[in-house]
């Protein structure tokens, strides 16, 4: 069998779709199924049924899919021990990052590590998705965790700075005569489909009523700029934008943490290690636009 056709199964299984399978293998649609066609001609049967819901295991490639994962981890495991050994300042760094807003402060300083080592080729991914340190989908990670949640024993990192978050709003719809009376707003920020907003545990007016149905962190800072309600949101997506406060006399929660990780495999890896501790030293400029707490 053809390690790269067992890749395209792994793919499969993990994304549910020709067109996902091909953007994380980094290849054509076509490849997918061709790789795809050649594997279960060598085998012999059949591993995946075509639906119009995507593309569904079948009993065969259920049984092949645990050895599959385990050669490769084998693989990836070797990858990064190779790696984590490397101490030349050269070679390629993936990391992946929320795509919020508030974050590009970092680029400037990218700027610059890029012409101090030339040799060092970045690949950025802002994603949502929590992709896997582990089968080198990244390099390092840029993390938001919960509040007081350690991130897995397989991963090594720094804590970045405590996450806050607060209800905002566009200066103009708060009342003149009691700017902490919101009374007679609305949030922004329903969630589609189940009708539940598990964030009204958190603020201070969970009575009042939430329409619209946007979840995006950079949608909601544009929402609240255009005065379509008020939002709970975090506090440094608002720091840069002048028109949009914090409600007086609302409550500043300590939501989430950040952090930057990366695989314990890669802690001694010259490229990585330069990497982490840049970003550890940015996030510590502006560690006060993240952690809006009073000092203690």
């Amino acid at each position: 069998m053809d390690w790269n056709d067992m890749k395209v199964l792994i793919a499969l299984s993990r994304k549910g779709s020709a067109r996902g399978a091909a953007q994380a293998l980094g290849v054509s649609n076509s490849t997918v199924t061709r790789r795809l066609d050649d594997l279960e001609r060598d085998l012999g049967t059949r591993l995946f049924d075509r639906t119009p819901d995507g593309y569904k295991m079948t009993s065969a490639a259920e049984r092949l899919l645990p050895t599959a994962e385990h050669v490769e981890e084998l693989i990836n495991a070797a990858e990064r021990k190779i790696t984590g050994g490397d101490q030349e300042l050269e070679g390629a760094i993936r990391l992946t990052l929320p795509p919020i807003s508030g974050i590009g402060f970092l680029m400037n300083r990218f700027s610059e590590f890029a012409d101090n080592f030339p040799a060092i080729e970045l690949e950025l991914m802002p994603s949502t998705e929590s992709l896997d340190l582990s089968r080198r989908e990244a390099d390092i990670a840029i993390r938001v965790l919960p509040a007081g949640q350690s991130p897995p024993d397989y991963l090594i990192g720094r804590l970045l700075s405590p996450l806050t978050a607060s209800t905002y709003v566009h200066r103009d719809l708060l009342n003149p005569d009691d700017p902490s009376d919101v009374s007679h707003l609305t949030w922004i920020g329903k969630s589609p489909g189940t009708g539940v907003e598990d964030w009204l545990d958190k603020v201070d007016y969970p009575d009042l009523p939430v329409r619209h149905a946007i979840t995006d962190i950079n949608l909601l800072v544009e929402a609240l700029h255009y005065q379509m309600g008020m939002a709970y949101l975090p506090c440094f997506s608002a720091y840069y934008e002048p028109n949009i406060v914090r409600v007086p006399g609302a409550t500043i929660v300590h939501q989430m943490d950040m952090w930057v990780l990366t695989h314990k495999d890669l802690r001694l890896s010259a490229r990585m290690r330069v990497l982490r501790e840049i970003i550890f030293e940015e996030f510590n400029q502006i560690r006060h636009q993240i952690d809006t707490r009073p000092a203690q």
